[in-house]
């Protein structure tokens, strides 16, 4: 079905705005307020109010401005208001007639100036709304990027449990060496002093059996180290913390250089990209896969 009205939301039918009922698009096409955007999100899913195609989402933030439609708003406002303009006056309207024609040129200089005015105010405020709607997105993807960083911590408490649990066995697995090196050593001084055959017997018994054990303790430490889980994430663990670190490190201890930002003709957006344009590109690189 055609949507007669693209200004408006079909689905709460106020007309678009540059504050809280921006249109926002969703994956599937179809285009919704800000605000019912919002409403329609529950527990991260986002059934489209046309289609009812499933959308993963917790933020109306996440879904793009739909620019065009915001162009197409801001433009059906002018004509309404150059419409209202070329509409005469009624004659109570105007200035009194008894006034002279300087002072009325004045009066109307005056309105000119206002209206200017409001036209600049329209325009500033449809770049603060575009403003706000870049900074909500910022938010959303700080809110990511602190999950990912919420992960690598959880990551590496996992790692240390793992290392701590190889620390245990290979400490157990000392002890035991440890002393059957011990029996051994002993087993070499008795088989110094035996002096008769059944001393030999029982010295020869006891000493075979402290060699198996050993042997038994030879066998089990080739087998049970290293554990390749425990190294393995012990090391990829640390690769990846230790580069986050690094890109961390490089990019918040660098100073800024100053950023020309144009006259003040310039646009809040024209000038957020400016500033956005300095940013290195391994950084602006981060960001988008991060969305």
């Amino acid at each position: 079905m055609m949507d007669n009205k693209p200004e408006e939301c079909s689905v709460c039918f106020n007309d678009y705005d540059d504050n809280q009922l921006r249109p926002r698009t969703l994956l599937c096409g179809h285009t919704f307020c800000s605000q019912c955007v919002h409403n329609a999100i529950k527990n991260g899913q986002l059934p489209c109010p046309s289609c009812r195609a499933e959308h993963t989402a917790t933020a109306a933030t996440q879904f793009p401005i739909n620019y065009a439609v915001e162009a197409f708003v801001r433009k059906l406002k002018n004509i309404q208001l150059t419409t209202e303009e070329v509409v005469p006056a009624k004659p109570s309207e105007g200035p009194p007639r008894g006034i002279s024609k300087k002072l009325r040129s004045l009066v109307q200089e005056q309105k000119s100036i206002i209206s200017s005015l409001i036209s600049s105010c329209e325009e500033v405020l449809s770049q603060l709304g575009e403003y706000r709607g870049q900074l909500g997105d910022w938010k959303t993807h700080h809110l990511q990027l602190q999950d990912r960083l919420y992960a690598l911590v959880e990551e590496n408490k996992s790692a240390m449990k793992l290392l701590e649990l190889e620390d245990t066995s290979v400490v157990d697995m000392t002890t035991q060496g440890e002393e059957g090196k011990t029996n051994l050593q002993a087993m070499l001084g008795s088989l110094d002093t035996v002096n008769t055959p059944q001393e030999v017997g029982t010295t020869i018994d006891t000493a075979d059996e402290c060699s198996m054990k050993v042997e038994d303790w030879l066998q089990k430490c080739q087998e049970l180290f290293p554990d390749v889980k425990t190294v393995h994430t012990s090391v990829k663990v640390q690769e990846t913390i230790r580069e986050a670190l690094e890109m961390m490190t490089t990019e918040t201890g660098a100073t800024a250089d100053t950023v020309h930002l144009g006259d003040s003709a310039s646009s809040i957006m024209n000038k957020v990209q400016e500033i956005t344009r300095e940013i290195p590109q391994k950084q602006l690189t981060v960001n988008r896969d991060i969305r």
